[in-house]
């Protein structure tokens, strides 16, 4: 039975993420998290694509990007997995499929969602009891939200702005998006709908 076609559109922001085949690790080192970002940064740079949101966990990664051609996405994909493959496999002599399967990217159809994505995203280190609060966890971008960690492989959620009228109150408010429940971030997510 062939695959289905993903559907791909211009300027379309997707939901990227992979795990290791077999539920195996994909990072054992802070070298393989840091090669992985720098090729993600590589591939961003050379396709004009924006990365809002990411975390790399042992044996998965998620993504929140956006591509300037619909075809862009699965060539930059293809491009970072391919190469971190083979990084992965000859440093760590490692012998088959890394990766389980194709990537699946969902796309975001609504605005009002790209922030409650980019919450799910950072709070799976949460979520794993790894720490406490998203903000410590340093292979994800909510560093970057909550404290204005530099990071020239991020473009800041098209959402993270009307957090606030100050650098300070944006990451403040942000903070409390990620650490509070899921009602309060619910309601954080209506109030920007309507805005």
């Amino acid at each position: 039975m062939p695959r289905k076609k993903r559907q791909l559109i211009d300027s379309g922001i997707y939901h990227v993420y992979n795990r290791g085949n077999d539920r195996q690790s994909l990072f054992r080192q802070d070298e393989d998290y840091q090669f992985f970002l720098d090729r993600l940064q590589k591939e961003k740079e050379t396709l004009r694509a924006k990365i809002y949101h990411y975390c790399l966990m042992s044996n998965h990664f998620h993504l929140l990007l956006e591509v300037t051609s619909g075809g862009d996405l699965p060539v930059l994909m293809h491009r970072l997995q391919l190469s971190y493959a083979r990084y992965f496999k000859t440093k760590h002599k490692f012998i088959g499929h890394l990766f389980q399967s194709r990537f699946k990217s969902p796309s975001i159809p609504s605005e009002s969602y790209y922030l409650q994505c980019g919450r799910y995203i950072e709070r799976n280190p949460v979520k794993a009891n790894l720490v406490k609060e998203a903000f410590q966890y340093p292979w994800s971008s909510a560093c970057f939200y909550t404290h204005g960690k530099e990071s020239a492989l991020i473009t800041p959620n098209l959402y993270y702005d009307q957090l606030g009228s100050t650098q300070k109150e944006r990451q403040g408010r942000y903070m409390d998006f990620l650490s509070f429940d899921e009602p309060y971030a619910s309601a954080i997510n209506r109030e920007l709908a309507t805005v």
